[in-house]
């Protein structure tokens, strides 16, 4: 599991998606670690995660959780 999610441009309407379905799963397998040091009421949703995309960083609301997100990178990819 790496610590850093490629992402690219997206072709349907602004944003950013997964680069690959490799960089899908090894994020799903980051959030999979993640959940059973955060309390259970604490939601790890892709829409409740913060993607800070000026400052390619992941964040949360729950202290936790947050701290967990900043060790992961998000990096551009073109």
């Amino acid at each position: 599991m790496s610590n850093v999610i490629k992402l690219r441009h997206s072709s349907h309407g602004i944003g950013v998606n997964f680069y690959n379905r490799s960089e899908e799963e090894n994020y799903k397998e980051i959030i999979a670690s993640i959940k059973p040091l955060v309390s259970s009421n604490t939601s790890l949703s892709i829409s409740d995660i913060k993607w800070d995309l000026d400052n390619m960083k992941l964040g949360h609301s729950d202290p936790a959780a947050n701290k967990l997100l900043k060790k992961i990178k998000l990096d551009l990819v073109s």
